[in-house]
This record gives C-alpha cells, structure tokens and sequence, in this order.
C-alpha cells in the first residue's frame, strides 16, 4: 500500500507540472527504473534509452509508465509486469505490459484520458488493449519529430478529463495483447 501511496503522491506531483527529481537530474532510465523499484510485484524494465529526450518528451514517457503502472498495483491483480521504452529515431515508443484480469477501459476515470491529452500533444498517440482475463497493455508512441519541438511543446497540465473518444484502442476488446509473452 506504501507503494501505491508514494506513485500516486508522485502522478499528482507531476500533473501538477513538477517533475520527479530523479527524471530531472538523472534521466528517463533511471525515473523509470525507480518506479519499478516501489512497485511490490516484479517489474520487467526490458529497455529504455540512455540518452536524454526533450523534456516534454520525458515527461510524457514517464507520466505514462507512472500512471499505468498505478493502475497496475490498484486494479490488475498481476503477477508481473513490463515496461519498454524505444527510440528507433522516427518513433518514441513506451509499453507497460501486464498478465493481470485484464477490462481496463478508457471510460473509467480521468487517468487514461489526461495521459492521452499529453501524449497528443506531442503529436502521438495512445492505445489500450485489455481483453478481460488476458492482461492489459498501455502502448504511447510519439513521432521522432516530436523531438525537434519537445523542448516548447505545451503539454496539458490541468485538464482533469477528455471525452473517452480521444482514447484509440490498438485492437478489439477480444484481441490478445501484441508483444513479450508472460508465459
């Protein structure tokens, strides 16, 4: 429950604008890395880059990895969980992957919806594919020239809500989870 606490003490803090002091001063891979290390089931980081992003790209990045992975601790009920960030220089992608009951909606609360505002206005897109018992994935993806206007991109900071329909869906709610098996 302390875990929990301090992630969701930390998502406040960050819509709110302030950014986590480890992603400041040291980087995506290590914020990131500190999340897995609160949570209290294991934590897969399979990659994410070394290099510094712009900051709104960061931010946006972590924000994602941060709020998936609470909804991971208080809904999925999993045994594990992973999180991937990619930069292949055309695309910036975050995943959180887990092997929890799955029927996560965007519909449920202003968390997926504040995380779609963000990643939009980077020009990027987020997806959710939850089929009830098969687990959840929270996929970002921010075009590579997303980069080059990072650094004054206005991401959203006090909007609480979006309509539900500015969340895509990946697949169909039936469709099993693309990418790493937890088998």
């Amino acid at each position: 429950m302390q875990e929990l606490e301090h992630a969701t003490r930390e998502l406040r803090e960050l819509a709110r604008g302030i950014h986590p002091a480890v992603l400041t001063d040291r980087g995506l891979h290590p914020a990131i890395r500190a999340l897995a290390d609160r949570m209290s089931i294991p934590v897969d980081v399979r990659a994410v880059p070394d290099r510094r992003l712009p900051g709104a790209v960061e931010s946006a990045v972590y924000f994602v990895a941060a709020e998936a992975l609470t909804n991971v601790a208080k809904y999925a009920q999993a045994r594990k969980v992973s999180v991937a960030v990619t930069d292949d220089g055309r695309l910036i992608v975050v995943e959180v992957r887990d092997d929890g009951v799955g029927g996560a909606s965007p519909d449920g609360g202003s968390g997926l919806s504040g995380l779609s505002d963000r990643v939009s206005a980077l020009d990027g897109r987020l997806t959710l594919s939850s089929p009830s018992g098969e687990g959840t994935t929270v996929r970002a993806e921010i075009p590579g020239r997303s980069l080059d206007r990072g650094r004054s991109a206005r991401i959203p900071e006090d909007r609480e809500t979006a309509p539900a329909d500015e969340l895509s869906r990946s697949q169909p709610e039936s469709a099993a989870p693309t990418g790493g098996d937890f088998g």
